[in-house]
């Protein structure tokens, strides 16, 4: 039997909450997975405990509510680690609360690639569908085209689609760094610290779906959050290698970060298309973050809730 662990953080989101809730309870799964569902609240106030309570009563699976008082995306996935340590789980799979699988199936997906590819983490890519009046060009940005195939091995993932064993949580934790505690790329740190220990990751076909908010759909939006994911990178690398390689990586990416902006801003003046040049904004930005970051410069992107 593989006990499951589906672990959603939340902060005063109730309603995708509600709705991320409704479709993990309605999961088809086979005899041989045992799932259950830990929610986080990040909100001291324990805004979303009624949403799950709600749920609790008639569940096909086992839901628990938990409070993380202390503000940070990354004391919140701690917390999800430890409950699940606590737990006697073989697997934990992380989905964010704007999000819900694609297909019914998607837990099994997950659970059967571990053994299949004798790998401890696997992830798939994220599907974003808009808030109603979200533009387009917005929509089309956040992630972009997925560049991978079914059953190749990546060195980079995230927790917005992810499943982890027990023998990497345990053997990482604790698995993410409170010094990302409100800037983000608190998960890109714990994949690079996952590959310098060794640790396999497969790509398959198990996608979710993201509803985007249309209070992200601005250019300064996706410039921030460019500065801010190559700060990330930069602060990851520092964290993790010597200062030396850390800054002769980062610099050789910011170049080439640069080249790729101005290309695609050129192009997205000539063809007029504005998802092409705001990439190529949002590549630039990231640049001067991955530079910023050496200077040990931080931005915090999760003051800011959007979503409902």
């Amino acid at each position: 039997m593989n006990n499951v662990v589906i672990a959603v953080i939340t902060c005063k989101r109730p309603e995708w909450l509600a709705r991320l809730l409704d479709s993990l309870i309605a999961l088809q799964y086979e005899a041989s997975i045992s799932p259950q569902i830990l929610v986080v609240d990040n909100d001291s106030a324990g805004s979303s405990r009624d949403v799950v309570i709600t749920r609790q009563q008639n569940a096909s699976m086992p839901v628990t509510y938990d409070v993380e008082k202390k503000q940070g995306i990354v004391f919140a996935r701690n917390r999800c680690v430890e409950r699940f340590l606590e737990m006697d789980g073989d697997y934990l799979v992380f989905i964010d609360d704007d999000e819900w699988p694609q297909q019914s199936d998607w837990l099994n997906r997950l659970v059967n690639a571990a053994s299949e590819f004798n790998v401890d983490v696997v992830t798939s890519h994220v599907i974003s569908v808009g808030e109603p009046g979200t533009p387009d060009w917005a929509v089309d940005l956040i992630y972009g085209k997925n560049p991978f195939q079914h059953g190749q091995f990546i060195d980079v993932f995230y927790t917005n689609n992810l499943l982890l064993s027990r023998k990497m949580v345990a053997a990482l934790s604790p698995c993410f760094d409170s010094r990302f505690a409100m800037t983000g790329a608190s998960d890109y740190h714990f994949a690079l610290r996952a590959k310098h220990a060794g640790f396999k990751c497969v790509y398959i076909d198990a996608p979710v779906v993201e509803e985007f908010p249309k209070s992200r759909a601005s250019v300064k939006w996706f410039c921030r959050r460019g500065f801010r994911s190559g700060i990330g990178y930069t602060r990851s690398h520092v964290f993790e290698e010597s200062y030396g390689k850390a800054v002769l990586r980062c610099v050789a990416l910011s170049g080439v970060r640069v080249v790729r902006g101005v290309a695609k801003i050129v192009t997205g003046i000539i063809t007029n298309n504005k998802t092409t040049r705001v990439d190529g904004l949002f590549r630039l930005c990231s640049a001067a973050g991955t530079i910023a970051g050496l200077f040990g410069i931080k931005h915090e992107e999760y003051k800011v809730i959007h979503g409902k």
